[in-house]
């Protein structure tokens, strides 16, 4: 009977401990040309279909990517969220939204050396609370170059005969050169001790990096990932995509977790939000052609 007691304090005790443990939801959606931009053709409605899909959603923190202002991004998420945008002179900017109740205070600063010729710069946003941090840096990399490798050797032997194989070098190589600052961001975070995490649109599939094993200098994963303090993890690369019906399997945005912050990461909590409608061309322009994905952390 004794140990049957102890047997209940122990699994109240757990179950208090797990009730009460705060989470904080992290999620990133590149919301296609959301701003002035021609290409934007939405209508109230589809602001209204986005805003329903953000309300299901409903996370504390979202990397945004092609959002060009603060104002664009509350037509989806409201007046709920501080928004932290670059300020590069182009509508595709990169953007942290941080929900006002959540307690965080939010310090950003724009990640400037991310900006290689046309690409676009990173918001590195450190979020604390009690006296804990989490540092993120929000990324939207250069698209074009998926899996191939990144080595000047390799890109200098693509093809260059047409107006599609010469954007995919030029890719490739603005790609490359994002590699290195990116790099240079984990590595000054592992020294510093604080858990961080990088997230949004790398427009690369790192499961290619990986399954062809490329070199430091090849692959956007392996510059990225060391060892120790700079091991790095990432759900999507062991997890298939269902965006419009999983059309691409391959992940490309992706959420990516130092060890410390891997600590906090609620066990299976990743999550892609899926569109209900089946894949129209002109759905993927009004609402979007990425599906937004999201992870829990335990501060």
């Amino acid at each position: 009977m004794t140990k049957f007691i102890s047997f209940i304090i122990i699994a109240l005790t757990l179950l208090s401990t797990s009730a009460f443990a705060e989470t904080l939801k992290v999620a990133s959606w590149n919301i296609a040309w959301l701003g002035s931009h021609e290409y934007n053709q939405r209508k109230d409605s589809d602001y209204q279909k986005l805003a329903r899909y953000a309300r299901e959603l409903d996370a504390d923190v979202i990397a945004l990517q092609e959002v060009e202002s603060a104002k664009w991004a509350a037509k989806v998420f409201g007046d709920e969220y501080d928004y932290f945008f670059t300020t590069k002179d182009w509508v595709q900017r990169v953007g942290v939204a941080v929900r006002k109740s959540s307690g965080y205070k939010a310090t950003a600063v724009e990640y400037h050396e991310l900006d290689q010729g046309l690409a676009r710069r990173g918001m590195d946003v450190t979020l604390t609370k009690d006296g804990k941090s989490v540092r993120l840096l929000a990324v939207h990399m250069k698209s074009g170059c998926f899996d191939k490798a990144l080595d000047q050797t390799s890109i200098a032997k693509m093809p260059n005969t047409n107006e599609k194989e010469a954007y995919a070098k030029t890719a490739c190589a603005e790609l490359a050169k994002q590699a290195k600052p990116l790099e240079a961001w984990v590595d000054a975070r592992a020294k510093e001790g604080v858990p961080f995490i990088l997230l949004g649109d790398f427009n690369r599939r790192f499961v290619k990096d990986i399954s062809l094993n490329y070199s430091e200098i090849q692959g956007l994963w392996q510059t990225i990932d060391d060892e120790g303090a700079e091991a790095l993890w990432a759900p999507t690369i062991k997890a298939e995509s269902k965006c419009w019906g999983g059309y691409y399997k391959d992940y490309i945005d992706h959420i990516i977790f130092d060890p410390k912050a891997k600590a906090r990461y609620v066990e299976n909590s990743f999550d892609q939000l899926v569109f209900e409608p089946k894949y129209t061309r002109e759905l993927s322009q009004t609402l979007s052609d990425h599906c937004p994905i999201s992870v829990e952390l335990v501060l």
